[in-house]
C-alpha cells in the first residue's frame, strides 16, 4: 500500500526541515574508506560552480529517514523534489573558490536583488508584491534528480497504468525515436514598459503562453503597462523527447508492442549526448499525463 502524502502545509514544512538535517548529517564512505558528509560535499561543488547536478538517492533517504519517507518521495516525486530544492537552498554552503569570475547570470541576479530590495522599501504595503518576488528556480544553478532504490524493479510498459501517475518509475525498452534537443522555458522574465519592474512567470509544463499585461497592482503601473519578454533574463532547460517500446520478450502474442514517450529535461544526460535509435535503455522517470 502506498504511503500517505502530507495533507497540510505544516507537514510539508516539517518535511523540508527533515531534508535539511538529512543533507547536513548523512555520511557515506569515500574512495579511501573514510566517512564524509556526502551531500554537503556535493553542495560545496555546486557552490564552487564545479557541479550542476544534485542526485538524491532514495536508498540514502531510507537509511537516514526511514522507508516511509522514501516511499512518500517515490509516490509524490515532483512535489518532494520541490521540497528538496528548498532544503538545498537553505543549507547551501558559501563558495570557497575565489577564482570563479562572475558571469552574466551573476550580474543579472545582483541587479534583480537590488531592484527587489528598492521596490520593497518604497512600497506602501508592508510585504512585497508576490508578482515581483524572484522565483527560487531562477536563483538556482543546479537541478535536483531523485534516483530510485537499487532493489526497485523495472515496470513493464504494458503495466504502466493510471495508478502510477506522479510516481517515480523504472522502465526498460528499445529506443525507436529521438528528437533534437530544444530549449524549454522554465521561468519567463518580463519588463513592464511603464513602471520598469520585472515580472516573473513560472512555466511548469511543455506549453508556454506569454503574458502581455502587467499583473502588479501597486508600486508599478496599476495594471496599465504592457510586458516585454526578456529572453536573456529568462531561464531555459534542455528538452528532448524519446520514444521507447517494449522489448521482444515483453510483447504479447498477436498484439502490437506498447510504447511510451519520455520527456527529458534539465542538465545533459547520456541519452541527450548520444541521440540515436536502436539500443535498449533503462530509465527512471516520473509518470505524468500529457494532453
Amino acid at each position: 500500500m502506498a504511503a500517505a502524502a502530507p495533507t497540510g502545509q505544516s507537514e510539508y514544512d516539517e518535511a523540508v526541515t527533515q531534508f535539511e538535517r538529512f543533507l547536513q548529517d548523512f555520511q557515506a564512505e569515500d574512495d579511501l574508506g573514510e566517512m564524509v558528509p556526502k551531500y554537503m560535499q556535493i553542495l560545496t561543488r555546486v557552490a564552487n560552480r564545479q557541479e550542476r547536478r544534485v542526485e538524491i538517492e532514495l536508498d540514502d533517504v531510507a537509511e537516514h529517514m526511514g522507508d516511509d519517507m522514501a516511499d512518500k518521495v517515490r509516490d509524490n516525486t515532483l512535489r518532494y523534489r520541490e521540497l528538496l530544492g528548498l532544503a538545498i537552498d537553505s543549507v547551501m554552503p558559501a563558495r570557497t573558490n575565489d577564482h570563479v569570475s562572475p558571469d552574466v547570470y551573476d550580474v543579472l541576479m545582483d541587479a534583480r536583488v537590488d531592484a527587489a530590495d528598492a521596490a520593497a522599501s518604497q512600497s506602501n504595503v508592508g510585504a512585497p508584491d508576490p508578482n515581483n518576488k524572484i522565483p527560487p528556480a531562477l536563483k538556482r544553478r543546479y537541478s535536483v534528480y531523485i534516483l530510485p532504490r537499487v532493489k526497485e524493479k523495472a515496470v513493464p510498459l504494458r503495466e504502466v497504468k493510471a495508478k502510477y501517475i506522479g510516481s517515480l518509475l523504472t522502465m526498460k525498452g528499445i529506443v525507436t525515436r529521438v528528437t533534437e534537443v530544444k530549449p524549454l522555458m522554465r521561468v519567463a522574465t518580463y519588463t513592464c514598459d511603464q513602471g520598469g519592474r520585472e515580472v516573473y512567470q513560472m512555466v511548469t509544463g511543455s506549453v508556454f503562453m506569454p503574458q502581455f499585461k502587467c499583473p502588479i497592482v501597486g508600486g508599478c503601473c496599476d495594471n496599465r503597462g504592457s510586458l516585454n519578454l526578456q529572453t536573456r533574463g529568462s531561464k531555459f532547460e534542455k528538452f528532448q523527447e524519446v520514444k521507447i517500446q517494449e522489448e521482444p520478450d515483453q510483447v504479447c502474442v498477436q498484439r502490437p508492442a506498447e510504447h511510451v514517450v519520455l520527456a527529458l529535461s534539465g542538465m545533459p544526460v547520456p541519452l541527450m549526448q548520444h541521440p540515436h535509435c536502436g539500443p535498449s535503455c533503462r530509465c527512471h522517470r516520473v509518470m505524468c499525463p500529457a494532453p
